[in-house]
């Protein structure tokens, strides 16, 4: 009986170090590396830390609420890409005052340039600026564009301002 237990005893543990092998390499990626467990969900896996494209408008636009669309004071707004810029030229009535507020929702800058004004830079952190247009012309040429590296979101208001 002890000549059969020895090969048994070797045939025993040969399958549980096949079994204790196998078993151990389900958690291992291809390169050998352990892999983590992925606890995100797929939104999480899919949307940046800084929103979606959609998020970053929907906060942008909301940074500007104060003049619906129905207001005898507004006048002209958009929602583009940071990347895309803004050139408008909007038709305003000559030598009123007007406002156009911006509101970045992304990361870095945008360079916001008012007809022949000096740039003024725009951080897109959702907080809205605004600058007042005294004696407008009859078209303004508004341009916004993408310091280097920025991203996001960018919304844009006219209004008039009261005299």
């Amino acid at each position: 009986m002890t000549a059969l237990r020895k090969p048994l005893t070797s045939a025993a543990i040969l399958s549980l170090a096949a079994l204790l092998t196998a078993g151990c390499t389900g958690g291992t990626t291809p390169s050998g590396t352990p892999s983590a467990p992925d606890t995100k969900s797929s939104a999480e896996r899919k949307a940046p830390a800084e929103g979606s494209e959609e998020d970053q408008g929907r906060r942008a636009k909301a940074a500007l609420v104060g003049v619906s669309v129905d207001d005898p004071e507004f006048l002209a707004s958009g929602l583009e890409r940071v990347q895309d810029g803004v050139h408008d030229r909007s038709a305003l009535e000559k030598g009123e005052t007007y406002k156009l507020s911006v509101a970045c929702v992304g990361t870095g800058t945008v360079n916001v340039v008012i007809a022949d004004k000096a740039p003024e830079s725009v951080p897109c952190d959702g907080v809205p600026t605004g600058r007042r247009v005294e004696n407008a012309p009859e078209r303004l040429p508004i341009d916004i564009n993408a310091a280097k590296g920025a991203t996001g979101m960018v919304a844009w208001q006219i209004v008039s301002v009261p005299s």
